[in-house]
């Protein structure tokens, strides 16, 4: 998202362009981490927000579900399927983190790619 981000800006407003679109975009949740990091303790013993993100995991999975599904009926290659499955496996399966599925995805992907298999 920030490389994104720092493109559109680089495409808009030239090279200052990049850097000052990422730097408005992220600035003000950096500032608040920065600012807020020793409230944070306090915040998450408060019985207000927990009950908050007691609601919010299910909708955050049903958005997630809600992407997937239709992005998983366009896939059109076998071993894009394993590499969906090996990805549910690994996060609701094992119940291990998202980054590392993106990162273990994205290497099958550059191997598929690389050993010359349909990519598209």
């Amino acid at each position: 998202v920030v490389q994104t981000v720092a493109v559109v800006g680089y495409a808009a407003a030239g090279l200052a362009g990049g850097p000052l679109a990422a730097a408005v975009a992220f600035g003000p949740s950096f500032l608040l981490v920065i600012l807020g990091g020793s409230r944070f303790d306090r915040l998450r013993s408060s019985a207000a927000v927990q009950g908050f993100f007691a609601g919010a995991g299910p909708a955050v999975i049903g958005a997630i579900a809600g992407s997937a599904i239709p992005l998983a009926l366009v896939l059109q290659h076998g071993w894009q399927f394993g590499v969906l499955a090996a990805a549910a496996v690994w996060l609701l399966g094992l119940q291990r983190g998202v980054v590392s599925a993106l990162l273990g995805a994205g290497a099958l992907g550059a191997i598929a790619a690389l050993a010359g298999w349909p990519v598209t």
